[in-house]
């Protein structure tokens, strides 16, 4: 196995969500923290205030589990405020004052991958809530004021809801991707703003992902397909083809990618969600690839109780500037590694 995964410090208790060189921003249930160390020490900012009911709940972890509480993503402006999704709210942390600037109808919030901000400083949000009727049109939110405000861009009917939202560096677009059936399925990018947008695909389980990994002259997702085969897709941005390349052990559901190149997808443990032949893989998955063609399967963890009531088993990597072969991670609802955070080196043992 050239490529290999060497953990360098066990964080309990933690989920790390934003990477920007020495600085990390992290939580433990409704207090937020941050490390100027690159992860070795960490202090406290401020805590989300919240009901005294709703904080003791969210303390007890099993609780937090079942009913989603806590501080669930993050985000570091380019303005330096700091935006946070907990309870279904976005709040917004700027000058020491922390204030709600947006309430969602529906659902706790984006998924971790839902969200992003633009070169411009506009941030754009997709709604994620079951939705299983179909009754409820999802809608796209856009900041123009560093998140002071936001306002519904778009709102769609025909699909159950937006899995991601995400800023592609190379050539400035905004890419969302939407599911669940295969008619909801979808990946397509803005070059305006939020104003237009242009679908790469549709209508099909392979357009259905929850995390798009950009590469200068490709772009990379994994299916998030419980009830069917998963695999890792590859868009050519100059030809725009579409590559299916390699063939994943259950649904993916995020990914990140490190200076040298190394680039990852982590594959989730949701039980019989879809139907019994989602049941087909009990762990979760870290998926690492140097060229983007070969992936190995570099490290998994077993899932621990009831999916569809605490939780599906999953790996959270976070967002931000990686530096050159380490990476962030939070495992969450595994056995023995629920709600710890990892740093850890990757080394190409390969020698090439």
């Amino acid at each position: 196995m050239p490529l290999k995964l060497v953990i360098r410090k066990a964080i309990p208790s933690m989920v790390v969500h934003c990477v920007d060189g020495e600085e990390i921003w992290a939580s433990s249930y409704y207090t937020l923290y941050v490390s100027k160390d690159g992860g070795e020490t960490f202090s406290k900012v401020t805590d989300i205030k919240v009901q005294p009911m709703m904080k003791m709940l969210g303390n007890s972890r099993i609780i937090s589990r079942a009913f989603r509480l806590g501080i669930r993503t993050l985000r570091k402006l380019k303005n330096d405020a700091i935006l946070v999704n907990a309870n279904g709210k976005v709040l917004r942390l700027a000058n020491e004052r922390v204030e709600v600037v947006y309430s969602f109808e529906k659902g706790v919030g984006p998924l971790r991958d839902g969200w992003c901000e633009d070169e411009k400083g506009n941030i754009y949000i997709g709604e994620y809530f079951l939705n299983d009727t179909r009754k409820s049109a999802v809608k796209l939110l856009k900041s123009e004021d560093g998140g002071r405000r936001f306002q519904v861009i778009r709102s769609m009917k025909g699909v159950r809801h937006i899995h991601c939202v995400q800023y592609d560096p190379y050539e400035k677009k905004i890419w969302m991707g939407t599911g669940d059936r295969d008619e909801e399925c979808s990946i397509q990018f803005s070059e305006d703003e939020g104003e237009s947008w242009v679908d790469i695909g549709s209508g099909n389980q392979m357009f259905r992902t929850m995390s798009l990994l950009f590469m200068e002259d490709y772009v990379y997702w994994g299916t998030d397909t419980p009830a069917r085969q998963s695999y890792i897709y590859r868009y050519m941005r100059r030809k725009g083809s579409i590559s299916q390349l390699v063939p994943l052990n259950g649904p993916v559901y995020y990914s990140a990618v490190l200076e040298n190149g190394v680039k990852f997808f982590s594959t989730g443990a949701e039980g019989n969600s879809e139907g019994k032949s989602a049941a087909w893989d009990t762990r979760a998955h870290i998926w690492a690839s140097l060229d983007g063609i070969k992936w190995e399967d570099i490290i998994s963890w077993e899932k621990d109780l009831w999916p569809h009531i605490l939780g599906y088993g999953r790996v959270l990597f976070a967002h931000g500037q990686y530096s050159k072969d380490s990476v962030f991670f939070t495992t969450q609802c595994l056995k023995n590694v629920d709600n710890i955070s990892f740093c850890a080196d990757v080394r190409n043992e390969s020698g090439s």
